[in-house]
């Protein structure tokens, strides 16, 4: 799987074959079809796998305090440049295969579970009396996550970190301008 993950991450989808993820893994192809029937499979797994690993890092942040969110956004940008500015493990994935009939669903599934702890974080924040009551914890959740892919795709783009970095301050700007009066 993290042979796979790493190809296709790095090659894209269609420029990477099964049997570049088997010469990768030194798997053969008995072991590949002993768990995924064809590509298709294995590229839904992949995305499950992307998922996981952004929501294994996003889970090690408090989201529901201003320093959790900070640190959060701080550790994208580090990821983004320690994987040379490569964009999001997930977004490029999800790029090319949302399309899919079959891929469209999983794709939006995974963004909503990765959306999902900003947002109840959020409503956290707003019950804790840091946010405002006015704000719409789940409206600020998708302005960030856009943010997030915005940032990632302009920096990989311009190979400049830079434009994400801008991203999320801007972000944690709109978020801090909703902040509680009490």
């Amino acid at each position: 799987m993290s042979a796979a993950a790493t190809l296709m991450y790095e090659r894209g989808v269609g420029a990477t074959s099964l049997n570049d993820v088997l010469a990768a893994a030194g798997a053969g192809k008995s072991q590949l079809y002993h768990y995924f029937r064809d590509k298709e499979e294995l590229v839904a797994a992949v995305l499950d796998h992307q998922l996981a690993l952004v929501l294994g890092q996003q889970g090690q942040f408090r989201l529901d305090t201003w320093s959790g969110l900070r640190a959060w956004f701080d550790a994208l940008v580090a990821g983004q440049r320690e994987r040379g500015l490569r964009g999001c493990p997930l977004g490029a994935l999800t790029a090319e295969v949302s399309a899919s009939e079959e891929r469209h669903a999983q794709v939006g599934e995974a963004f909503s579970r990765w959306k999902l702890p900003l947002a109840q974080g959020l409503a956290r924040m707003q019950e804790y009396g840091r946010l405002s009551r006015s704000a719409d914890p789940d409206e600020l959740a998708d302005i960030v996550m856009a943010a997030i892919q915005g940032g990632y795709l302009l920096s990989a783009a311009q190979q400049d970190i830079r434009p994400m970095r801008r991203a999320l301050s801007a972000s944690y700007a709109t978020l801090r301008s909703r902040r509680s009066a009490a």
